[in-house]
């Protein structure tokens, strides 16, 4: 667990870092209002190409507009998703635990990630839009879900 980065933040003593992303490619589908973003992460084949190595949905605030770009706010806990949707876990609950014991995730925040929580796997089961693949194995076809609208500060 990543305790000493959260213990930081709970004091207000961090710092953004530069960083590269590296071993995997990156396909984002962040739905606007939504506290969570659907991401599926590729690697190289064995042809040159790539193929897709897991679905994964991380728990966040909604993205904000800025004059910087794009803000959100990962609240730590997420689902690791197979390739096909046959099964997936919760990933990091015991850090989820650690921030909301720090006040970092608020009561009000907790109960939009648990709303988040019950829509997602039940739109996994569905398997509409982004979490459709193509004939090659692909993300794509279908329309995009409509996740319901997340209001952390409600």
């Amino acid at each position: 667990m990543r305790t000493e980065a959260f213990d930081a933040m709970a004091t207000g003593r961090w710092e953004l870092a530069d960083a590269v992303w590296q071993e995997t490619h990156l396909l984002l589908w962040k739905p606007p209002a939504a506290c969570f973003s659907v991401n599926a992460f590729f690697v190289p084949d064995n042809a040159g190409g790539r193929q897709l190595r897991n679905w994964y949905v991380n728990f966040e605030h909604p993205t904000r507009r800025t004059e910087d770009g794009f803000d959100t706010f990962d609240l730590t806990v997420d689902l690791v998703v197979a390739p096909d949707l046959t099964h997936w876990e919760w990933k990091d609950e015991d850090e989820y635990a650690h921030v909301r014991r720090l006040g970092i995730v608020t009561d009000t925040e907790h109960q939009a990630v648990d709303d988040a929580r019950a829509e997602v796997p039940a739109m996994l089961a569905e398997r509409p839009g982004c979490s459709r693949t193509r004939s090659d194995g692909r993300p794509g076809g279908g329309s995009r879900p409509g996740p319901r609208r997340c209001d952390p500060q409600r």
